[in-house]
């Protein structure tokens, strides 16, 4: 019986044993898995909010749990960093071709006071009819931004528009079950490599 007993431990140490190489050997899988991707691995929950589209609607970002989304906040008197994304962005979407019904493109403006449902429907769809430009009131800019770690500030300037908006400017990446996964700075904004992400996520 004793014998038998000792043999039971070991065979249960064993096992044990077995186990932990195998989730070490998982979470090395699961790294490298990770470190594959062309954006930088964020993951944390995606909180939800609800705001204002262009056509005057209240867009959820529960309405897209089907979907990818690209997030990226913004501003249509930007001079330069929010044209440029959003014509990445539209590259992205043409580079999944059949897959592009699989994701949704979201801009946030962080300057509601011009950024009207009036000039989102006029700026929106130069980019992409199927892209969804979103507005509220500052409250609910705010709360959202600080949401997602998002840092804007009003700066004023002598120019036509009266004053610019330093912002952060780096797309984020929700996967369908409500995860920010993925984050691309400026200085990572290849189209076809941002599109080979979204492919191994669907």
């Amino acid at each position: 019986m004793k014998r038998r007993n000792v043999f039971k431990i070991l065979i249960s140490i064993l096992f044990l044993i077995l186990i932990g190489w195998g989730i070490i050997v998982y979470q090395i899988i699961d790294i490298k898995s990770k470190a594959d991707f062309y954006g930088s691995v964020y993951e944390r929950e995606a909180l939800s909010f609800t705001l204002t589209d262009q056509n005057g609607s209240k867009v959820s970002l529960s309405d897209f749990k089907d979907k990818v989304v690209l997030l990226f906040f913004g501003y249509t008197h930007c001079p330069d960093v929010c044209p440029m994304t959003l014509s990445i962005m539209n590259n992205v979407v043409e580079e999944l071709g059949d897959q592009a019904d699989q994701v949704q493109v979201l801009f946030i403006t962080i300057d509601p006071q011009r950024d009207t449902v009036a000039k989102l429907k006029s700026y929106i769809p130069y980019y992409n009819e199927s892209f969804i430009g979103l507005t509220g009131t500052p409250e609910e800019i705010d709360k959202v931004a600080d949401d997602y770690n998002i840092f804007y500030s009003k700066e004023e300037v002598e120019s036509v528009s009266g004053y610019l908006m330093g912002h952060n400017s780096s797309v984020l990446l929700i996967t369908p079950d409500g995860e920010i996964f993925l984050r691309y700075t400026q200085n990572r904004m290849d189209p076809v490599s941002i599109a080979g992400d979204i492919k191994r996520i669907l």
